[in-house]
């Protein structure tokens, strides 16, 4: 992974951290010295309490997905399906009540469904449980 990567661009990016960590140092800095000021003459600070230090974050946080155990969409589905009746489901009916990407479901039956006995196909993008 980083084998393709010139050794003058890691070298940048070590300087560009050790900048941004220096930088940061500072702003913990002023955070101190504003919170001194503050208290030395009595202004409250806006959050009613001190503020926490800046910290560096190594990776920027975002939502984290979990994976759900093996078989558990199968089993989505057919209780699903099973549930429909003889009517069937369509897949953006599946998709809505299972909360799961229509794409996922169009994958999902055009590769294990077609293994799982019983699923029959009666319609455009609708499938039943026999």
């Amino acid at each position: 992974m980083l084998t393709n990567i010139p050794s003058s661009t890691l070298k940048q990016l070590v300087r560009l951290c050790e900048r941004k960590e220096a930088l940061m140092a500072q702003i913990q800095e002023i955070d101190r010295e504003m919170i001194r000021v503050q208290n030395k003459f009595g202004i409250p600070s806006r959050e009613g309490g001190q503020r926490e230090p800046v910290t560096v974050s190594r990776a920027p946080g975002g939502l984290v997905r979990r994976r759900s155990k093996r078989g558990a969409l199968k089993e989505k589905i057919l209780r699903t399906l099973r549930s429909a009746g003889k009517k069937g489901a369509t897949v953006s009916e599946l998709s809505k009540n299972l909360k799961v990407p229509s794409a996922n479901l169009y994958v999902w039956f055009n590769g294990t469904g077609r293994s799982v006995p019983g699923i029959k196909k009666v319609g455009v993008a609708k499938y039943q449980l026999r």
